[in-house]
C-alpha cells in the first residue's frame, strides 16, 4: 500500500445482536457482575437497547434479536464449540478481581490455542477476555 492508511483508528463502539431468551441474563452480566454502566435505551423495537458504558468513553450496545446467531449452551465451552464471531477485549486495573467475580457468577471460560489469555462466554455466546489497563502484546 503506498501513502497514508485511510483508517487510522478502531472505534470506541461495539453493537452486537444477542438472543432475546438471554437478554436478562446478559444484562445481569455486566450490571451485577461486573458493575458496569446499563441503560435500556427504548427506540421502539420489540425488546430495548442495552448501552455498556465504561469510564473512558467508550461504550457497546446490544440488539436483543431473533435474527442473532443462536448458540446451543456447551458446558464445558472450549475453543471448538465457543462463538464464532467478533471477539471482544475488555480492560480493568484488576484482572483478577475481575477474572474472580465472573467464576463467581458462574460465566463459562475457556482457553484459545494461539493465545496465553483466559476466555469468556457471556449468555448468548458473546466471547470476551479481559486484559490489564496497561497490557501490550496480542
Amino acid at each position: 500500500m503506498t501513502g497514508e492508511a485511510r483508517i487510522v483508528r478502531l472505534g470506541a463502539r461495539v453493537h452486537l445482536f444477542v438472543q432475546p431468551s438471554v437478554r436478562e441474563a446478559f444484562s445481569a452480566l455486566f450490571r451485577d457482575v461486573l458493575n458496569c454502566n446499563v441503560a435500556e435505551l427504548d427506540f421502539g423495537r420489540a425488546h430495548p437497547i442495552v448501552l455498556v458504558r465504561f469510564g473512558d468513553g467508550s461504550a457497546f450496545s446490544v440488539e436483543f434479536s431473533d435474527l442473532a446467531p443462536a448458540v446451543s449452551p456447551v458446558e464445558p465451552i472450549d475453543d471448538r464449540s465457543a462463538f464464532r464471531g467478533a471477539w471482544i477485549e475488555f480492560r480493568t486495573p484488576d484482572v483478577d478481581a475481575v477474572q474472580a467475580a465472573l467464576r463467581q457468577a458462574g460465566v463459562a471460560e475457556f482457553r484459545h490455542p494461539g493465545s496465553n489469555h483466559v476466555y469468556f462466554a457471556a449468555p448468548g455466546g458473546q466471547v470476551f477476555r479481559v486484559l490489564d489497563i496497561d497490557y501490550s502484546g496480542p
